[in-house]
């Protein structure tokens, strides 16, 4: 019975759900894989990762597109294609670094005594060329304001660009300092303003604050602001540990030199003195020499106390900021890379596969993923990005099909499972324990399939065996009649 056709049958029913033990990896039960072409994926782990920085950068891959007020350009005209022109703003960024620069030669050279102590000249008492140089800068800027006005298609929407308001600011008091200031309020003596140029002076000084725009183009030194941002909170807590420890010795300092008149007058005549001097001598260091030489000399227990104070302010609480601020920095750094270089392969994947999308779903399907090979931009972005793009196209079966069917990805989730495949990925005891979930829900599912096939089997072998037994009766019985017919005893 069991070397016959049935057995056969049961055999190989058996052995049709050794391939998908061996195939389907928990990659499937850990959500990439989708029930239907719509199911929602997870990534790699059913969890984002509890870092913060791969938090900051999944969020960075699913926030809407950056501001950018093109947007409320015309779409034709030789203005918006002047202001939507890379190399307009480049050189609007250079004309600003210059003009920062000339406000300095300005200010040293435009005197009676050049780089010396006195007054700057005003405008109309300067010579040729810095009145020259101030036209040329304050016609540039006017005309880039134009050309940025005109762009706009509906003229209201220019109050909602907060760069384009605040150069609209600073082009007016241009304009009026300029070419207005100068020969309206012009005094008898040539002075503008009734002789007094310190308001013309500290209105020149705002277009220094022009130099913002650039930070839009140098995106280290945002990354530099944002750390220090960052950083505030735990700056001010070192400060007050440092101003409470100062506070103390202030007083101790005060206390015990209440003795010595020519340290008390020099140093620690009051609390807020002494707590300058100690700002000062013991914590920034200046002069330190000659501090302590003039306790040695006065009153040498003070000098033991300095010590004292100088290991737990300078050394201490001031290595402590030191320490705070290149950890939140570096923190804020990584961050902001991490963000930068995901939106960069975001971009540069979703352009590849938006070309490769040949059904227009908005979904990635194996066929579609599988000819980003030939596109040598994506490779190098995956590389960038810290990803092997062979491994990847060697999971990729793994990832776009569930239980043999083909599933379609949508670009959010085939990104997180990219970026979760990046080798500088730590690897947590959260992964792990995810993992033994992922397997032992796999493992589960497959067993109950394999005891289901199993009892279909024996249900199967069962009703075989009664039909083999209802069949050697009924020839026992055949063979009982044959032998009766013979007069032969039967069996």
């Amino acid at each position: 019975l069991l070397s016959g056709p049935s057995l056969l049958s049961a055999t190989s029913m058996v052995e049709g759900i050794s391939p998908k033990l061996t195939r389907q990896a928990d990659y499937n039960s850990s959500g990439y894989g989708s029930e239907g072409s719509h199911r929602k994926a997870k990534g790699l782990f059913a969890y984002t990762d509890t870092d913060e920085i791969k938090r900051k950068v999944r969020h960075a891959l699913i926030r809407p597109a950056p501001y950018d007020v093109s947007r409320y350009y015309k779409t034709r005209g030789f203005a918006q294609g002047i202001a939507r022109s890379t190399i307009f703003e480049q050189l609007t960024l250079f004309v600003i670094a210059v003009n920062a620069l000339y406000i300095a030669i300005d200010t040293d050279w435009n005197k009676d005594r050049p780089l010396e102590f006195g007054e700057t000249r005003s405008l109309s008492e300067s010579p040729p060329f810095f009145i020259a140089m101030e036209n040329i800068f304050c016609v540039y800027f006017l005309g880039e304001w134009i050309i940025r006005f005109l762009a706009f298609e509906d003229k209201r929407n220019c109050l909602r660009d907060g760069w384009f308001v605040f150069d609209s600011i600073l082009v007016g008091i241009m304009v009026l300092e300029t070419w207005c200031f100068t020969f309206i309020f012009r005094g008898e003596e040539g002075q503008t303003l009734g002789g007094n140029t310190a308001v013309l002076r500290l209105i020149r000084l705002l277009r220094l604050s022009r130099l913002m725009r650039m930070l839009r183009s140098m995106p280290d030194l945002m990354i530099l602001i944002k750390g220090m941002n960052s950083a505030m909170k735990s700056v001010f807590y070192v400060m007050c540990l440092l101003l409470m420890v100062t506070y103390v010795f202030g007083i101790v300092f005060t206390q015990l030199s209440q003795n010595n008149p020519r340290l008390g007058v020099a140093y620690f005549s009051s609390v807020p003195h002494s707590m300058y001097s100690l700002l000062i001598y013991l914590t920034l260091l200046d002069s330190l020499a000659t501090f302590l030489e003039d306790l040695r000399k006065n009153m040498w227990p003070l000098l033991a106390i300095s010590v004292v104070f100088i290991c737990l302010a300078a050394l201490t609480v001031m290595n402590m900021l030191i320490g705070v601020l290149c950890e939140v920095v570096s923190s804020v750094a990584n961050n902001e890379k991490e963000s930068l270089l995901a939106l960069d392969v975001a971009e540069k994947l979703q352009t590849v596969l938006a070309g490769l999308d040949t059904d227009d779903n908005n979904l990635i399907s194996y066929e579609e993923f599988t000819k980003i090979i030939d596109h040598p931009g994506a490779l190098r972005a995956l590389e960038a990005a810290g990803v092997n793009p062979l491994a990847v196209v060697d999971i990729a079966e793994l990832i776009f099909f569930d239980n043999e069917e083909p599933v379609d990805l949508t670009f959010e989730t085939f990104m997180n499972m990219i970026m979760d495949m990046r080798d500088t990925n730590p690897a947590t005891v959260k992964d792990v324990v995810n993992i033994w979930k992922q397997i032992k829900t796999t493992t589960n599912r497959e067993l109950a399939q394999l005891q289901s096939n199993l009892n279909g089997v024996a249900e199967k072998l069962d009703q075989k065996t009664d039909k083999l037994e209802r069949q050697l009766n009924c020839a026992l019985d055949v063979l009982g009649q044959i032998a009766a017919k013979l007069d032969t005893p039967p069996l």
